[in-house]
């Protein structure tokens, strides 16, 4: 009987390890769903269009690293388009986006917080920094008052 006992004692912890081995993989396969989703999801064509002006930014996801290409075509104003390279954290794009614009070839940082239906431009305090126009601090960005790009 003893041996009937300790036989079942064993089961059942082989099964109750098991069983834990099973959950935490369930819950690794579900984040890394998740992940592939929320890529995907960032992934895409966004549009502003008001009076006349349009933005439009056009988005490939590559695990974290984002490029695409992005123009400005203001009514009254010079237009500029140009590509970028970055990467997406906490649904924050940030990259250097290399436009021509009269001519001239610049670099200058860019931002726009994303959830998966809108793109919506970052704006702060920015200087010069080895050619380039970057943020001063990434972590200060204002979204409040940014163009807000909707998904196509």
């Amino acid at each position: 009987m003893r041996t009937f006992a300790y036989l079942f004692g064993a089961i059942f912890i082989c099964a109750a390890c098991g069983h834990s081995a099973r959950q935490e993989q369930l819950q690794t396969d579900s984040l890394s769903d998740s992940t592939t989703l929320t890529e995907i999801d960032y992934a895409g064509s966004y549009s502003y269009e008001q009076s006349g002006d349009t933005v439009a930014l056009h988005l490939t996801m590559q695990g974290s690293k984002a490029v695409g290409h992005l123009t400005y075509a203001w009514k009254e104003k010079d237009h500029n388009s140009g590509s970028f390279e970055g990467e997406v954290k906490y649904g924050v794009l940030l990259a250097n986006y290399t436009f021509s614009s009269e001519g001239l070839t610049s670099v200058r940082e860019v931002a726009f917080k994303l959830d998966g239906k809108t793109a919506t431009e970052g704006y702060g305090d920015v200087e010069e920094r080895d050619g380039k126009f970057v943020f001063k601090d990434s972590n200060a960005l204002d979204f409040s008052q940014g163009l807000v790009l909707q998904k196509q």
